[in-house]
């Protein structure tokens, strides 16, 4: 070095020397510092961060150091609290750079409000692989407890680290478990040689509990085992408590009887699989014979083999038209319950096989219930030529129905009859009036149950009960048979004799009805003929009738005064339509009735509970029709009860050339009852249906109870004078009605004076109200 250079370094050392021995001359104090600091933050010059005490500042690049340096110090897990302690600033700055350090350092993780490293997770892994190795086997949960970390954090360390610093494998079937291939191989050993030794069908719990193998991971061996072929069994259940493990010999050897015996007898039985060890022995002989037509039965499956048998034996007794018994060709084991069960089956295939099956075993062919209906005829007809002259007037009494029940004129009418008619306003047919009933005495009555709805209730009681001409009883149709037929079970005869009864009173009433007739000559043919069709026209009539209603009903757009209106035709016309086709059927059947024309629902009832199942459904349809709400419905159960094959009735389409005559001829009727009527109620009533049938061109059946619905029907049809005269009659009749109801429960004095007064205003008014539908002049409002 040059001596002139060595000479300024010498200089700039004195002058460095004289600047530290140089004290300054103004010093800033600690409230000038904490001002500067805080003017440059506020200025935003410098980003800085307070500790707790205030008296220290760090930058926020100092505080992820520090937090660094603190987290390799704690081993590489720390608790973000202690750091707060430690470095002295906020809970919520540590919060945030340790997120932002875990966003920038992948190896560093917060799990529970801790950082952890993976320097920590590195060396957990090391504990684990010791103690891994030193028991065999460890668990995550007891992990998770000793380490408090999360399972799913800690799984996942675990799972990168297995192979590398950990020696072991996780169980596939059970991810908390961890394994060393040398206690998998230990145990794989045990259970190889446990269940080598077993030779027939063992709880798989059984083996666990007794053995003490680690149970999360014996089924994973043992399925392992069974699957590579090193075990020759199976496992049946799966993972369940109640799985068992069956060997392969014992297999075979259950395999090997179960066929040799369904060979030989044709049927497997549950109850003895169950006995061999099968826990659901169906779906067992459904997988194991699956080429094979079983049919299960309930304590049997039966095969195709023993199927024929039984299919044989019945074409046996078809072809010989004779009785078979299942029975013996079967095994004794099976049930009554099973045979019916399995003969049901095979005639399921033999569609147009006509037999019947009694004693659940029995099988007779229909050839052989024809000839035991035969042997009876000669006692139905000597019983028949009895009857027919010790019960004359049973015969004569059906004799008589079959001539004339249907003629068109009434044997005997009762008191609602005879309101009906006179509401029919002088009508020729039944059925065509307004159905206003007469005034009953009891006005209470009148109120609180509304007469007109008289029709729909039926009376019960002792007349019109039906009567049935009977055949033998059961106990003597038996007697005939054990009589006449040799070599049968006692229980064929019981229940044969049962089963033919019905059709042996059916034909015996038929022969009855031709043993009266021998006797007594009978009806002619023409007078049958007569009667058919005076039954036809009477149908006919009040069906017309019906149909001509139904268009008066139509006018009307109120629903519930609809609904109202077609119940009433229903339980009034329809149900006379329908009584006159059940007394149809009673006479055929040879059922009498003391009181033909009037039927009540229980006489209907007693009526079909005699029909046979195919003749009952269409009449116990058309019987549920007329109490319902639907026109429709009653006409398509009419049709079907008049056709060709039951009762034979042509329904006769609504003719518009007769319709003409025959609204004019209930019109005039109509208007020769309300000139002669006095009665104020039945006068109204016979007012608005007439004044209806003016403005409508339609006939109108309606009850008293809708007389209020009809005036309000007529107020776009009639002048405001003649509409207020309806109104103020209506309000007049009710008045009545209620003051004598009045009298009669309370006997009120002024009640009769009261009384008096309204029937002389409903007397004043009554010309006026009958010239609202008689007079011609009277002026129509037109319904814009």
């Amino acid at each position: 070095m040059a001596s002139d250079e060595w000479e300024e370094v010498k200089r700039l050392a004195a002058d460095f020397k004289r600047a530290q021995l140089t004290s300054s001359a103004q010093r800033l104090s600690e409230r000038n510092c904490v001002e500067i600091v805080s003017k440059l933050i506020q200025d935003k010059q410098i980003d800085v961060i307070f500790t707790l005490n205030g008296k220290e500042y760090l930058t926020p690049a100092q505080v992820v150091k520090e937090i660094k340096d603190e987290l390799i110090v704690h081993g590489g897990r720390v608790n973000l609290v202690d750091l707060q302690d430690i470095l002295g600033v906020d809970y919520s700055y540590i919060e945030a750079k340790a997120a932002e350090l875990i966003k920038n350092d992948s190896s560093t993780f917060l799990v529970l409000g801790q950082l952890v490293h993976n320097t920590f997770l590195d060396h957990l892994a090391e504990e684990i692989n010791e103690q891994l190795q030193a028991e065999g086997q460890v668990s995550i949960p007891e992990l998770t407890r000793s380490h408090d970390l999360p399972p799913d954090f800690l799984l996942h360390a675990i799972e990168k680290r297995i192979g590398t610093l950990i020696e072991g494998q996780i169980d596939p079937y059970d991810k908390d478990v961890i394994f060393t291939q040398a206690f998998v191989d230990r145990n794989r050993a045990r259970v190889r040689g446990v269940f080598s030794a077993i030779t027939r069908p063992t709880p798989v719990l059984t083996i666990l509990n007794k053995y003490k193998f680690p149970e999360k991971l014996f089924y994973s061996l043992l399925e392992d085992l069974v699957s590579c072929g090193r075990l020759n069994g199976d496992i049946v259940g799966g993972r369940q408590d109640n799985a068992s493990y069956v060997p392969e010999i014992y297999s075979k050897t259950q395999n090997n009887w179960m066929d040799s015996f369904y060979a030989q007898n044709g049927y497997l039985e549950y109850d003895t699989l169950s006995r061999l060890g099968v826990s659901d022995p169906k779906n067992y002989i459904k997988k194991r014979f699956k080429g094979e037509k079983f049919i299960h039965l309930k304590a049997a499956s039966v095969g195709k083999g023993l199927q024929d048998q039984v299919d044989a034996t019945i074409d046996e007794a078809v072809r010989s038209e004779t009785w078979v018994d299942i029975m013996p060709v079967l095994p004794s084991s099976f049930s009554g319950s099973d045979i019916s069960q399995l003969i049901q089956q095979v005639l399921k295939s033999k569609p147009k096989v006509e037999v019947k099956v009694f004693h659940d075993s029995i099988v007779c062919s229909k050839p052989f219930l024809n000839e035991c209906v035969k042997l009876f005829e000669p006692v139905m007809k000597e019983k028949a030529a009895k009857d027919a002259e010790t019960h004359r007037d049973f015969f004569q009494q059906i004799d008589k129905k079959a001539v004339a029940a249907f003629s068109g004129s009434d044997v005997k009418a009762d008191k609602k009859d005879e309101r009906r008619k006179k509401a029919a306003g002088g009508s020729t047919s039944k059925g065509m009036g307004t159905g206003r009933e007469s005034k009953t005495k009891k006005v209470k009555k009148a109120r609180n149950r509304d007469v007109d709805e008289d029709v729909s209730s039926e009376t019960s009681g002792s007349r019109g009960q039906s009567q049935e001409l009977a055949f033998h009883p059961v106990e003597k149709i038996e007697e005939i048979l054990r009589e006449k037929i040799q070599d049968c079970p006692d229980e064929l005869y019981t229940e044969l004799a049962e089963d033919l009864l019905r059709p042996l009173t059916k034909q015996y009433q038929e022969t009855a009805r031709e043993a009266f007739m021998a006797v007594s000559g009978g009806s002619s043919a023409a007078e049958r003929r007569k009667t058919h069709e005076d039954l036809q026209e009477k149908v006919n009539s009040v069906l017309t009738n019906v149909k001509l209603f139904e268009k008066g009903i139509s006018q009307f757009k109120d629903e519930d005064v609809v609904s109202q209106l077609n119940k009433y035709l229903l339980k009034t016309l329809c149900t006379e339509i329908t009584n006159c086709i059940f007394n149809t059927i009673a006479t055929e059947q040879m059922m009498a009735q003391t009181e033909s024309t009037d039927l009540t629902a229980e006489m209907r009832a007693k009526i079909l509970s005699k029909l046979s199942e195919d003749d009952r459904a269409p009449f116990a349809k058309l019987n549920s029709a007329i109490n319902g709400k639907d026109l429709s419905e009653f006409y398509s159960r009419l049709e079907e009860c008049c056709s060709s094959s039951i009762c034979d009735i042509m329904l006769k389409k609504l003719d518009k050339k007769k319709e003409r005559p025959l609204i004019f001829n209930h019109k005039q009727a109509v208007v020769a009852q309300l000139k002669d009527e006095t009665d104020p109620a039945l006068a109204l009533h016979l007012t608005t249906t007439l004044a209806f049938q003016n403005c409508t061109q339609c006939m109108l059946y309606a009850p008293g109870r809708l007389v209020p619905q009809i005036i309000s029907f007529l107020a776009s049809h009639l002048n405001k004078e003649q509409h207020n005269i309806l109104l103020q009659y209506q309000g007049l009749v009710q008045k009545q009605i209620g003051l004598e109801r009045e009298k009669e429960e309370n006997a009120v004095a002024d009640a009769e004076k009261s009384m008096s007064e309204v029937k002389g205003q409903l007397e004043d008014l009554l010309a006026k109200v009958k010239d609202v539908a008689l007079v011609k002049k009277s002026a129509s409002v037109s319904s814009d």
